[in-house]
């Protein structure tokens, strides 16, 4: 049954209305059951004048968040509280949202069989209000040892990744994406991860290729992704395009628990503008900065220039020995009585050499 509460109501309704007593007192007896069901449910009905307050543009923000606060405490079911936590830490007080997880994963270890997912995933969130708070190395530890006990939820990876990568722990950032090649196309978080790496590591047009593919196909809504793609526009001197793509970024929602901010973008912006890359009026084509790069322009081998297979579609072109002495060609005889006075000037030498040896 999805809603007992709901069950239980229709049921204490019907039965008040076959009670052997007046209509004044059935009717009072319904408004106690409503009543009761308003009290047990009252912690969904604080949520939503929360999100009412919240969401209102001329709402008070303070009012929603105190909604949202007694709200956990008036109870809730552990995927809602949990829920209830992300939001706190996303967009209000990270350090509520850490109680908040702490209450979870107390009660359910409480229990004589606790949830284990509800507890990994308490724990997994947990991070994120470490982060948040500054408290990064434990953040990271934590997610370390859940990675260690086998988990490999997608939300453990993604933020174990963004953590590693922040943190420039690129080895074990490294050892993370290869260890889990078949998980990084399962989300846009994973996939900007990768492209992060690589972008980290120097393999710019691996990088990119991540990176256009997860822009055009994905279209991600946190501004990381811009940035990254950014940074990778950079690092290949295509300064134009990496301004577009933080202007995009600017465009997207900024949680508390992103790794970049309006402002570290703004400077970004700033220091392109002032790059002068950036005043020129084109930048190197796409087609030029792919050969530049995947050429080797110090490659010391020679060209295959032996007739085989491939060549029968295109003739070998190159010059060979052979092809400057050709037995069938005539032997050309210049007699000296033929030439000019003016060619004879070049000739001397080697006629009156001619002459000498007939003289000997």
């Amino acid at each position: 049954m999805k809603n007992p509460t709901l069950l239980a109501l229709v049921v204490a309704i019907i039965g008040i209305m076959i009670l052997p007593i007046t209509q004044t007192s059935k009717i009072v007896l319904i408004f106690v059951a409503f009543g009761v069901v308003l009290f047990i449910k009252r912690g969904y009905i604080l949520v939503a004048l929360g999100s009412r307050a919240l969401n209102n543009r001329s709402g008070n923000q303070e009012k929603a968040w105190h909604y949202y606060t007694q709200a956990w405490k008036a109870g809730l079911p552990a995927n809602y509280t949990i829920m209830l936590g992300n939001l706190f830490v996303q967009r209000g007080d990270a350090s509520v949202a850490l109680e908040i997880y702490d209450s979870v994963i107390d009660r359910e270890q409480k229990k004589r069989q606790p949830n284990q997912e509800t507890v990994v995933s308490a724990r997994i969130s947990r991070t994120m209000a470490l982060w948040a708070l500054g408290k990064r190395s434990e953040a990271i530890e934590d997610l370390r040892a859940l990675y260690n006990e086998g988990r490999r939820d997608k939300t453990l990876l993604i933020n174990y990744g963004t953590y590693l990568l922040d943190e420039d722990l690129l080895d074990e950032a490294g050892d993370l994406f290869e260890n889990n090649e078949e998980h990084l196309s399962e989300s846009p978080g994973m996939t900007d991860n990768y492209g992060h790496y690589l972008f980290k590591t120097g393999a710019f047009l691996e990088a990119k290729q991540e990176f256009d593919k997860l822009l055009s196909d994905h279209s991600p809504k946190f501004p990381e992704a811009y940035v990254h793609a950014a940074q990778v526009f950079i690092a290949l001197g295509k300064f134009h395009g990496a301004y577009a793509l933080l202007e995009q970024a600017l465009e997207k929602e900024f949680f508390q628990t992103a790794t970049v901010s309006k402002e570290s973008i703004g400077q970004m912006m700033d220091d392109l503008k002032h790059n002068p890359g950036f005043s020129s009026e084109e930048e190197i084509s796409d087609e030029l900065t792919l050969t530049l790069y995947e050429h080797d322009l110090f490659d010391d081998s020679f060209p295959n220039t032996d007739i085989d297979d491939d060549d029968e579609i295109e003739p070998n072109i190159e010059l060979d020995p052979e092809d400057y002495d050709d037995e069938e060609d005539p032997e050309v005889v210049v007699d000296p009585d033929d030439i000019s006075e003016l060619e004879a000037q070049f000739f001397d030498d080697e006629y009156e050499d001619g002459d000498d040896e007939d003289k000997k």
